[in-house]
């Protein structure tokens, strides 16, 4: 019996780090996920910026 209950208990310990590892592995994925959208928010957000810059110089060489 004691040999049943300790090898349920292995058992169950084994499940338990196998989840966290694939949770773990999900979680990283995710930041990885979340640090590319961020890059592309970043570049698109420059791009605005810039032509935003050039439509206000034409519009204030074009009334200068």
């Amino acid at each position: 019996m004691k040999l049943i209950k300790g090898l349920l208990a292995i058992a169950l310990v084994s499940l338990i780090a196998v989840s966290c590892k694939e949770a773990k592995e999900k979680a990283e994925e995710a930041t990885d996920q979340m640090e590319e959208v961020a890059t592309e928010v970043e570049e698109t957000a420059e791009e605005v910026i810039d032509s935003v810059k050039a439509k206000a110089e034409e519009v204030i060489d074009s009334v200068g």
